[in-house]
């Protein structure tokens, strides 16, 4: 059974929706959910919640006083909100002591969550991963113009600012022999828009699956401007399509990148370092196949959807039958 106070539609799971009260602040709809949602869980009697993000859904299981409990840790609920006020440092704390178990997509999300005070041995490190199937087989791509892809939300926390700024810097000439496709929308797509005005760069929006499957297939490099982030799926996503990555030089990403190996890393908002990447990687084209060769292996063994859930799966096995409760590793 899911809940949510964010719409759902085509689910295959029970839906329960929570009232959305959409006048009211976040921190009060999610706070006067919790009664409701209490009595829905606990009258379908799961044998484990799971809570995804801490500031919403986890701080509702932990209020209902669920358990067991698993929060999901999504990134910036660890990384970024809790840096807000004291407040919100309290209630992250107030959240993580409730939990019976922890899943992160990150080693570095690990540390952050530890740094809180929570034990190691109750953290599920693994990323969410891509689906096989979805790219199995690779697509020819053209050899011009080179398309590069952003598939970031237009938010200022992915500060695909910068990848305009740095697609500004090419040259006339050289801007001919790229094509830039932004997917994603957000509060930053007007902005956005009218600074790229003059660069003939695509705006495509929000996609479906197959409608972004299709934008990596036919993707050559693939940017993340992203200035915080825990594992990101879409850039897994772009190494498994055989896109070649130049992402921000941030702990997230390095573990999945290194340099002149899986692909480019530059300071976050360096836009003339990414323009160095862009100009770089079009020049190498071997050093764009190796990458792909690297990161399609890097994805088989570290990162496909259906073995990473088994472990997820395998946590809530234990957890349900109280063998290695609270150790998700054991």
């Amino acid at each position: 059974m899911l809940l949510s106070v964010e719409r759902g539609s085509g689910l295959e799971a029970r839906f329960e929706p929570l009232p959305e009260r959409a006048h009211l602040p976040r921190f009060a709809r999610y706070s006067l959910a919790v009664p409701q949602a209490a009595r829905v869980i606990r009258d379908f009697a799961p044998d484990v919640v799971n809570a995804h993000f801490l500031p919403n859904y986890g701080w509702m299981a932990a209020r209902a006083g669920l358990h067991p409990l698993v929060l999901t840790a999504l990134g910036s609920d660890i990384l970024t909100v809790p840096q807000r006020s004291a407040l919100h440092r309290w209630r992250t704390r107030y959240v993580l002591s409730h939990c019976d178990a922890i899943t992160s997509d990150a080693a570095m999300l690990t540390q952050a969550i530890a740094a809180f005070g929570f034990p190691t041995d109750r953290i599920l490190t693994v990323p969410f991963g891509v689906e096989a199937e979805r790219f199995a087989v690779l697509a020819e791509r053209p050899t011009a113009p080179l398309v590069i892809l952003s598939t970031r939300r237009l938010e200022p926390l992915y500060d695909v600012a910068t990848l305009v700024r740095a697609f500004a810097r090419l040259d006339a000439g050289t801007r001919q022999r790229f094509e830039l496709r932004i997917a994603g929308n957000g509060n930053e797509t007007d902005s956005l828009q009218r600074r790229a005005g003059p660069l003939s760069a695509r705006f495509l929006g929000w996609l479906s699956q197959p409608q972004l499957d299709a934008q990596l297939r036919a993707a050559h490099l693939y940017v993340s401007t992203s200035t915080s982030d825990s594992t990101s799926v879409s850039l897994l996503e772009a190494m498994a399509a055989g896109c070649f990555p130049i992402v921000s030089d941030i702990p997230a990403n390095r573990e999945w990148i290194a340099s002149e190996a899986h692909g480019l890393l530059f300071p976050c908002g360096d836009d003339a370092a990414l323009a160095a990447c862009i100009v770089r990687a079009a020049a190498d084209s071997d050093l764009r196949v190796r990458a792909q060769q690297l990161n399609r292996a890097t994805i088989a063994a570290r990162a496909t959807w259906e073995a990473n859930l088994r472990e997820v799966e395998a946590l809530f096995e234990r957890l349900h039958d109280g063998r290695g409760a609270n150790r998700p590793g054991g």
